[in-house]
């Protein structure tokens, strides 16, 4: 039985991300964050983080780049992502969900406004919230476009147990979601 591999749960409809082999311009910080900052809230929201507690987590480690450690990166969309996620778990549990909207940032939209969510999406989140950590972050990690040997690299991870993980986690995401 072959399984195509399904769509981001959750995707972002300003411009779209590039492919991680585009090549990033490094004197140009507004593009790179209108770029990254809808797809690092949408990675986070893959691994459990709501909305609110993606924008914030993905907005700190963004904060972290400036003023110029983004540009002496080698891997810019890969760091930002490991440090938004280490910003999430670090995050209170206990954090009350804001009622007050988010402010727009200066000169543009708040990136919550381009995560678009539908009712099916919101199903696939839910299923992606009851896998073990591990399975989450790598389907995180797989869903937003890395390949095994980046997730490796990046989890200290070996490319087998990343694989195992990913496959485990479809199995799950499978019967969670009566596929």
């Amino acid at each position: 039985m072959t399984i195509e591999q399904p769509l981001s749960p959750v995707h972002a409809t300003a411009e779209e991300t590039p492919p991680p082999s585009t090549p990033i311009r490094r004197d140009d910080f507004n593009s790179f964050y209108t770029r990254e900052m809808s797809a690092v809230t949408v990675f986070l929201m893959h691994q459990g983080a709501t909305p609110y507690e993606a924008a914030d987590a993905a907005h700190e480690a963004m904060a972290k780049l400036l003023p110029d450690l983004w540009r002496a990166l080698d891997h810019p969309r890969t760091w930002l992502r490991v440090t938004a996620q280490r910003c999430y778990w670090r995050q209170s549990n206990t954090r009350a969900t804001p009622t007050d909207p988010i402010p727009d940032r200066a000169g543009g939209t708040c990136p919550l406004t381009t995560v678009i969510i539908s009712e099916s999406q919101h199903t696939v989140l839910d299923a992606l919230r009851q896998l073990p950590p591990t399975m989450r972050t790598v389907m995180a990690w797989d869903i937003d476009g890395f390949t095994y040997t980046e997730i490796a690299e990046t989890l200290a991870m070996s490319p087998a147990a990343v694989r195992q993980n990913i496959s485990r986690a479809r199995k799950r995401l499978i019967t969670l979601l009566d596929l």
